[in-house]
C-alpha cells in the first residue's frame, strides 16, 4: 500500500469544517482523510499515477478521474448541491428525481430538447448539454485521462480579479468503473438513445440505482469534451439497501467497524461510491470503489508548470471555447465593486 506520504502532514482526523461556496453544507473531513494518500510534490504524483496505471493494466481495471481544487469539497453533482442548499437538508433520490423531471420539462417547454440537425436528443444528451452550459444536473464531470484530472485539481481560479484556492489543498479522485461504463455494456447501451430517463423505469431496480454508480462517455458534442477526454459519473443518491436486501455500508476507516450514517454519506457524496485505501496489488472490488489523493497546496504551482511543459495543458487547451475564454481569458478584471 502506498502510504509513505499519506500521513506526513496530517491534521486532526475528527473535526468538522464549513465549505466556502457550499457554506451551509458541513462535511466530516475524515470521510476522505482516513483513506487518502497525501501527495507533497510532482514526483509523488507521478509515482501514484504510475501505480494506478500499472494496476489498471495488470488487473484489467477501468479508472476514471476527477480533480477538485479544494480537498474539503464534497463529491456532489451540481443538482444535488443546489437542491440540498435550497431545501436546507440532504435530499434523497425521490427529491432529486422530481427536481430533475422539472428541469427536463422546462427544457422541453423552451424547445431546447431537440437539435436542428439531429432531431430530438436523448435524455443523456440533454443532460450533457445542460451540464456544459452550467445548468444543474445529476451528472458529475470526470475524465479518462489522469493528467487532465490532475489539471482540474491544481488549476488556478479567480473571483473578482483575485486568485482563490491557492492556499487550499486539492483532491484527486480515481474511480473504479470496471464493468460500469454505459457505452461498453450491451445491456445499458440503449440508455444512450433513450428518450425517457432509464433509471426511472419500473424495469430498473431502484435499490440497484441508489447503490451503484455508472460512467458514460458522451459523443464529442463540443470541443471541450474532446479536449478533456471528458465523461460523466451518474447514479442514484446513496441509499442503504442493495437489491435482495443486502446493506450498503460506508466504513469510517480501513479496518474500522464503525459506519457512517446514510445522511452523513450524502453530506460527503451524492453517488454511492465507497472510499478505499489504494492498494496497488488488489484487484477490482465488487462495489463502486474510489481512491482519493490529497495534493498539498505548496505543490500546485510546480505541478501546473510541468503540465504546461509536458502536455501543453492550460486553460486555453482544456477549455477551448468561448465560454472557457469568458471564464479564464481575463482573470484579473474585477466583476463587481
Amino acid at each position: 500500500m502506498h502510504n509513505r506520504r499519506a500521513r506526513s502532514c496530517q491534521r486532526a482526523r475528527y473535526r468538522y469544517i464549513t465549505l466556502g461556496e457550499r457554506a451551509s453544507i458541513v462535511v466530516p473531513t475524515n470521510f476522505w482523510e482516513n483513506f487518502e494518500v497525501e501527495i507533497c510534490d510532482f514526483d509523488g504524483l507521478v509515482h501514484v499515477i504510475n501505480q494506478v496505471m500499472v494496476k489498471s493494466v495488470k488487473k484489467n481495471i477501468s479508472f476514471a478521474w476527477r480533480g477538485q481544487v479544494d480537498a474539503k469539497w464534497a463529491l456532489h453533482s451540481s443538482l444535488y448541491r443546489r437542491l440540498s442548499l435550497t431545501k436546507g437538508k440532504n435530499v434523497d433520490e425521490n427529491e432529486l428525481s422530481a427536481a430533475e423531471s422539472q428541469i427536463l420539462a422546462g427544457l422541453h417547454r423552451w424547445g431546447l430538447h431537440s437539435h436542428p440537425n439531429r432531431g430530438r436528443l436523448s435524455i443523456l444528451n440533454q443532460l450533457a448539454i445542460l451540464q456544459h452550459y452550467g445548468a444543474p444536473t445529476r451528472l458529475i464531470d470526470i475524465t479518462f485521462n489522469a493528467w487532465v484530472g490532475v489539471f482540474f485539481a491544481v488549476e488556478q481560479k479567480w473571483d473578482n480579479g483575485d486568485e482563490i484556492y491557492a492556499e487550499s489543498d486539492a483532491r484527486l479522485f480515481a474511480f473504479d468503473v470496471t464493468n460500469k461504463i454505459i457505452n461498453e455494456d450491451a445491456g445499458m447501451r440503449p440508455w444512450e438513445d433513450s428518450l425517457i430517463r432509464p433509471w426511472t423505469s419500473e424495469r430498473f431496480d431502484q435499490n440497484q440505482w441508489t447503490t451503484s454508480v455508472f460512467a458514460w462517455k458522451p459523443p464529442s458534442i463540443d470541443p471541450r469534451i474532446f479536449a478533456q477526454n471528458g465523461a460523466f459519473l451518474l447514479g442514484g443518491v446513496p441509499a442503504s439497501t442493495k437489491p435482495g436486501g443486502a446493506r450498503l455500508q460506508f466504513p469510517k476507516g480501513p479496518g474500522v467497524n464503525k459506519r457512517w450514517w446514510i445522511d452523513e454519506v450524502r453530506t460527503s457524496t451524492s453517488v454511492a461510491m465507497r472510499p478505499h485505501v489504494f492498494d496497488p496489488k488488489q484487484g477490482a472490488l465488487v462495489d463502486a470503489a474510489l481512491y482519493t489523493f490529497r495534493i498539498k497546496h505548496a505543490a500546485k504551482k510546480d505541478i501546473r508548470a510541468r503540465l504546461k511543459q509536458m502536455f501543453g495543458y492550460d486553460h486555453s487547451t482544456i477549455y477551448p471555447d468561448y465560454s472557457g475564454f469568458s471564464l479564464f481569458g481575463t482573470p484579473n478584471l474585477k466583476s463587481r465593486p
